[in-house]
């Protein structure tokens, strides 16, 4: 994939940009066309340290998109059509956002790129909270007051949000439209966080407190063989409950969560250049080289050799 800056992106073809600011509200819009990409953008500062991006790109050519780097910040953001792909600069996590999902997420200090697609039609809607306007509000730090990540599908998102991309953003009323439209959203998401907020049917407190010890569990003996029919005697839970409890509060199973604890050691040991893939492929967990690697650049997509010799340049 082509490496491309935003400015650079944005300064190839033709490029219709109209624009409207004052002291409270901003409102970009540009149209562009050019060997990469067929796009129509919406960028709008609807409130203090309250943004919001609506992207219709149709992508011609495969291309990386290195994003701005953020501090401390709350992101919610739902694709309404295709796959949006995102590749953490830090750590060379991949994070997925498939079609009718809304995904939210407070983090801080995130350095992350676009992952481009050729011939992939995205549709999406990102809103990010910065810190300031989170400090200023209480409510969102009962909530959000460590990393925090979660997605749900909703199937007819489409018919709620859709006519945000049909909008021409030519009038003087678009103001107040994209400021009701992102509060409509934000409201929406903190609801079905409300709602979904470890409430796991079939599963009381103690059980929740046992899904959670073994979360603990995977994460100190990630080197270890560990399966479903220990971890549940370990914290004395049957396995479905374990597997659906565990589900529900991480958003992953079991499997997969274990997968990625392994490979996120993984880039660690590989960055400090002591060891082997091998030898890394060992001491997480991998008891096969082929696996591991397999694994590895299905998730980052990239070959562990290749982080051992970025962290030689």
């Amino acid at each position: 994939m082509t490496n491309l800056s935003k400015s650079k992106l944005f300064k190839t073809g033709n490029v219709l940009i109209k624009a409207e600011e004052s002291k409270s509200f901003v409102k970009q819009v540009a149209k562009i066309s050019n060997q990469f990409i067929e796009l129509k953008i919406v960028n709008a500062m609807v409130e203090d340290n309250i943004y919001l991006n609506i992207v219709d790109n149709n992508i011609k050519q495969s291309y990386i998109q290195k994003l701005r780097s953020k501090n401390k910040h709350l992101q919610i953001r739902i694709v309404l059509q295709g796959v949006v792909e995102k590749l953490n600069q830090v750590n060379n996590k991949k994070t997925t956002y498939n079609e009718n999902e809304i995904s939210v997420e407070y983090s801080q200090d995130i350095n992350e790129s676009l992952l481009n697609k050729e011939g992939s039609h995205i549709k999406y809607i990102c809103i990010t909270l910065n810190e300031e306007y989170l400090d200023e509000n209480g409510y969102f730090r009962d909530i959000f007051k460590e990393p925090f990540f979660m997605k749900f599908y909703e199937p007819n998102i489409k018919n709620k949000f859709y006519e945000l991309f049909n909008r021409e953003y030519t009038s003087g009323l678009d103001k107040i439209y994209l400021k009701n439209k992102t509060t409509e959203v934000i409201l929406y998401v903190l609801e079905q966080i409300d709602n979904k907020s470890f409430k796991v049917d079939g599963l009381d407190e103690e059980d929740i407190r046992r899904v959670k010890k073994a979360e603990v569990i995977l994460q100190n003996t990630f080197n270890e063989k560990i399966t479903i029919e220990l971890l549940s005697k370990k914290v004395a839970l049957n396995q479905s409950k374990l597997k659906k409890g565990f589900k529900e509060i991480f958003h992953k199973t079991i499997h997969n969560y274990l997968k990625d604890i392994r490979l996120e050691k993984a880039v660690k040991y590989l960055k400090e250049n002591k060891y082997s893939i091998k030898e890394v492929s060992t001491m997480v967990g991998y008891t096969n080289q082929g696996s591991f690697s397999y694994a590895f650049s299905s998730k980052y997509n990239c070959s562990p050799k290749a982080i051992t010799k970025k962290s030689n340049l």
